[in-house]
């Protein structure tokens, strides 16, 4: 895999892509992307993510502070944000982390700061760091207390389940809440994910379970059986009843709510002619840039500095998919 660093001379848009940089989906949430990169290969991945990827070809760091400045510029626009912290790899193989918080803690109308992690580069000492930080919450992946069957849902000998087990404990008792964020993978590890809600009930800490989702580059194990929400939502349910714990969410009240939507400057079916920039996250993408976006181009053997033409299929989220005309 290539690995890209995106800063501003790049003149590559942080809005736009998947990714990596900035998403807005209309909430007062924004996700933060500021690596794409794996150490991980979980076996139902629904990005492909890791040493394992077989479709990736790009993997991408954002400069922490090109990164810092232009989301201080979209919370401007957007007013009273929550950021988080996600990827389509994992967040805290970032270098740049606990810089990259001190930082957006400083802005005002950025009133939490949440990140996704699989937890294998924390450790007590880290932990502390983004405390001290101003980290307010991490969601945690963490699919079974079992050592062997770990190592088979990550994907790798190296995962380490029980130093994830200390490292809970420990942020369990800091001031960063802690969400355990286990995916069911019914047929699999069922009886593991009720020893993770009960893990969850004895240190005080959330568990929201996640439902196992199929996707166009996802990795599919053998042995699931898939449910639909009924079956799914009716399991969590008999949980909840079960060990007398919450395990259903919506969005909290005062946390997450309807937030103003950054400006989609590229209508879909607009024709565009623009310069490629870089190779693009999937095998056979580039990415170009206009009018301060990012535009990813499917099915494109152009090279980095032709100016090509191209036509806006997608917009959805101010996310950009072009085709060459």
């Amino acid at each position: 895999m290539n690995i890209k660093t995106i800063d501003k001379q790049s003149g590559i848009p942080l809005i736009g892509n998947i990714a990596f940089g900035i998403i807005d989906r209309g909430s007062s949430l924004i996700q933060v992307r500021a690596t794409s990169l794996c150490n991980m290969s979980c076996v139902f991945c629904s990005t492909d993510a890791g040493p394992k990827t077989t479709t990736h070809k790009t993997g991408y760091i954002v400069d922490p502070d090109y990164l810092i400045e232009e989301v201080n510029k979209v919370v401007e626009t957007k007013g009273e944000t929550h950021v988080n912290l996600d990827s389509v790899g994992e967040p805290a193989s970032y270098t740049h982390l606990t810089y990259l918080i001190q930082e957006l803690k400083k802005n005002k109308n950025i009133y939490f700061i949440s990140m996704q992690s699989n937890g294998t580069y924390f450790t007590k000492e880290k932990i502390d760091e983004l405390e001290k930080a101003g980290l307010n919450r991490i969601h945690l992946s963490i699919h079974s207390t079992d050592p062997k069957q770990s190592k088979e849902l990550f994907g790798t000998d190296e995962y380490n389940v029980k130093k994830i087990l200390e490292v809970i404990e420990h942020i369990s008792k800091s001031k960063i809440e802690l969400m355990l964020a286990p995916v069911l993978l019914p047929g699999i590890n069922d009886e593991e994910i009720e020893k993770l809600v009960e893990l969850a009930k004895r240190i005080g800490c959330k568990i929201g379970i996640q439902k196992y989702e199929e996707y166009k580059y996802s990795r599919k194990p053998k042995g699931i059986k898939k449910e639909n929400y009924y079956k799914f939502y009716k399991r969590l349910e008999e949980l909840e009843e079960k060990y007398d714990i919450k395990l259903i969410y919506k969005h909290e009240a005062g946390e997450i709510y309807k937030g103003k939507s950054l400006e989609k400057p590229i209508k879909v079916g607009e024709r565009i002619n623009a310069k490629i920039l870089s190779d693009g996250w999937n095998d056979g993408q580039k990415i170009a840039a206009f009018k301060n976006r990012s535009i990813t181009i499917n099915d494109c053997e152009a090279e980095e500095g032709d100016k090509i033409n191209l036509k806006v299929l997608e917009n959805k989220s101010n996310i950009y998919l072009a085709k060459r005309v």
